[in-house]
């Protein structure tokens, strides 16, 4: 496995690739460092998947794309697979609830099993679950409520 911590601000990321150069798993949190750079890398090979994933994250970043776009390695049951497939459908800005998404993946009455699908989202950004919202506002977010909440903010002062 390769690994990399890297600062792009307001964020820290620290990236998880298997030897294929595939993203397994993806996790951020804000950062007041305001210089971009690696912080950690495993070996000198992972600058180019860093330098990949950068590009990726300034084209969502940017809003040229509506999520982060690399390649990656996600396994997942066919029930997860469904929302996934819908969940990377959704444009920049477009906010919807657990019970839509249940709906839109066809299984009307399973929102509580989504969110739980969605808690162990092990890649945010590449399938954005950030834009998935309880009934009564802001649920979860594997990265934190408040970094969900940027993020939708963002997106929606975006559109």
């Amino acid at each position: 496995m390769q690994e990399a911590i890297l600062n792009v601000f307001p964020f820290k990321f620290h990236l998880f690739w298997n030897e294929k150069g595939e993203l397994l798993k993806l996790n951020f949190r804000f950062s007041d460092n305001l210089k971009s750079g690696i912080e950690y890398k495993s070996n000198s090979k992972v600058v180019e998947l860093i330098n990949h994933f950068l590009k990726a994250f300034l084209d969502y970043w940017n809003f040229r794309k509506p999520r982060v776009e690399v390649p990656h390695l996600i396994n997942l049951t066919e029930f997860e697979n469904r929302i996934f497939e819908k969940l990377i459908k959704l444009k920049i800005g477009e906010i919807i609830t657990y019970k839509e998404l249940a709906k839109r993946a066809g299984f009307e009455k399973a929102y509580r099993a989504i969110g739980q699908v969605l808690a162990k989202n092990p890649l945010p950004l590449v399938y954005p679950c950030h834009r998935i919202i309880g009934t009564k506002g802001l649920a979860g977010f594997s990265q934190g409520i408040l970094i969900k909440q940027f993020l939708i903010y963002r997106e929606i002062g975006y559109v």
